[in-house]
């Protein structure tokens, strides 16, 4: 018993875990159980003897104990914000957006983000988050209160993001823009995905996705 999953290793699969802030580097590496540490965000890779060799699951896993080996899932690999190199797992940013809706007293229905990338020369990457709030719209100075919130959790969550965000460096502070009630509902029904069997994307990394949210909250 205890917390998390007990990674079974006896029955003909083998594992190799890559951290997270690896995956876009172009030979991460790989670690196997006897290297693996706790605390630390893997993408799990399978071999198997049926054949499959080093087939990348999808999952990114955390190691709350290695002996013996037991871990929780904490997101999927294209569930990653990274507009420079700052690696924001979805666990992360769910933790500081409810972080920052206790600091304002308010509740969240639903939200998404984006990277965005600079359009002219001098300029800096930030993330750009829609959020919907439950109840009347938050005023001015609640927004600027969460995002300051959001931003400063995720800089205690993610040294990365911490290490860019620092005097502006490499990405500005993030952008927060609250829509009125129902919107996600709305938007999810005009793309034919309302419903239980399909949920709100929070990380978009596809830009056309992005654009249909967007040009849809202008609407």
């Amino acid at each position: 018993a205890g917390e998390g999953l007990r990674l079974m290793v006896d029955n003909g699969v083998f594992y190799e875990f890559v951290p997270s802030d690896e995956l876009d580097c172009p030979r991460p590496k790989r670690h196997w159980l006897g290297t693996v540490e706790t605390g630390v965000d893997y993408a799990i890779v399978l071999s198997t003897c049926a054949g499959v060799w080093g087939y990348m699951l999808g999952d990114t896993v955390r190691f709350i104990e290695t002996d013996p080996p037991r871990l929780l899932v904490t997101g999927r690999t294209s569930y990653v914000l990274s507009a420079v190199g700052e690696h924001l797992i979805d666990e992360e940013i769910e933790d500081a957006v409810a972080t920052a809706a206790e600091r304002i007293g308010a509740s969240i229905v639903d939200y998404s983000v984006a990277p965005i990338f600079p359009d002219k020369a001098g300029s800096k990457a930030r993330h750009h988050y829609v959020v919907e709030f439950s109840g009347t719209l938050p005023t001015e100075e609640q927004i600027a209160k969460f995002r300051d919130a959001l931003d400063e959790r995720l800089c205690v969550s993610n040294a990365d993001y911490s290490e860019h965000r620092a005097g502006d460096f490499g990405l500005l502070a993030p952008k927060v823009k609250a829509v009125s009630p129902g919107t996600f509902r709305a938007w999810m029904k005009s793309r034919s995905q309302l419903g239980g069997q399909h949920k709100v994307p929070r990380i978009i990394n596809d830009p056309a996705l992005w654009s249909s949210l967007r040009a849809f909250r202008s609407a």
